[in-house]
């Protein structure tokens, strides 16, 4: 019965939205089109490149020199092998959803166990640093805009620093080198483009129920900030940079949004890691962990 409602309430909702659709086709299309535009200036042109040489440096056996150089400080401070450098700091320079791309890759040649993969998916989220500079300096000042991103960046670190007692075991099997693999820039660029073309359906999808819900919202400003801020950062961002409240609570309102990712990333990391065994629960454990120290340190600098 429970299953009955919810599906009608489904179907009902469906309905809804495509006769909202069809009323305001004109906006609708305006929104896909600057949706894909958002894709490919700030996305693809970022995301598609970086795939590709996570590619190539984990054939190569890269991640080992990171174990090499990191291995002994990340294992003090974190209880992690120094490979999980090269996911946290490959992360840092691409940006999500990069982070669950490189561990699936790292899990898949054997680098890492899935257990490892779990644990690293609570502390490697980063939003892209020039996508957040761009759209925080439209809302704060440059200091602002900066002590927001660094403090981004921080509770990564902390949550590691807290989690370690929960890190697993260190597998052994990064000592192990690949044989050579033929043909590994077009099997990189086939797998890019497919990850790339389900995170451009995300953005659409998640752009045009923004704007739906925005049309019930109308006139709540706060509440159309909250809940754009869930569904996506961008627009959430956008909502925020015209509120008329406190300077302390913009940040803080800008820190939530950019730490839980919004739906957008979230549906984007789940579907990267669908035919895997890595637990999409981790990523969410890590956004909510991110949230809460990140609001706090908003708070108290």
């Amino acid at each position: 019965m429970k299953e009955k409602i919810c599906n009608f309430t489904f179907c009902l909702l469906c309905f809804g939205s495509i006769y909202l659709i069809f009323k305001n086709n004109n906006e609708v299309a305006k929104l896909i089109l600057n949706a894909i535009n958002l894709f490919l200036n700030k996305v693809f042109v970022s995301l598609f490149p970086m795939f590709i040489i996570n590619d190539i440096l984990i054939h190569l056996n890269v991640p080992y020199y990171f174990y090499k150089i990191f291995n002994r400080p990340w294992k003090m401070l974190f209880h992690t092998s120094g490979i999980a450098s090269y996911c946290f700091i490959m992360s840092l320079i691409s940006g999500t959803p990069s982070n669950a791309y490189i561990l699936k890759e790292l899990v898949c040649n054997h680098k890492i166990s899935i257990e490892e993969a779990n644990h690293y998916l609570l502390f490697t989220y980063f939003s892209n640093p020039l996508f957040l500079i761009i759209m925080l300096s439209s809302i704060f000042t440059l200091n602002t805009s900066i002590k927001i991103i660094s403090i981004h960046y921080l509770s990564n670190l902390i949550i590691a620093f807290i989690m370690r007692r929960k890190a697993p075991s260190i597998t052994n099997s990064i000592f192990f080198r690949e044989k050579q693999q033929k043909g590994i820039l077009i099997k990189s660029i086939n797998k890019s483009m497919s990850t790339l073309f389900m995170i451009l359906g995300t953005i659409i999808f998640y752009t045009i129920l923004t704007y739906l819900i925005a049309i019930f919202l109308h006139n709540k400003p706060i509440f159309t900030t909250l809940i754009s801020g869930f569904l996506e950062i961008t627009n959430g961002l956008n909502h925020l940079a015209n509120l008329s409240i406190f300077s302390k609570l913009k940040e803080i309102l800008a820190v939530v949004i950019i730490s839980f990712g919004g739906l957008s990333i979230h549906t984007q990391i789940k579907a990267i890691l669908e035919d895997t065994k890595i637990k999409y629960h981790y990523f969410l454990k890590g956004r909510i962990l991110n949230t809460i120290v990140a609001s706090f340190l908003v708070l108290i600098f």
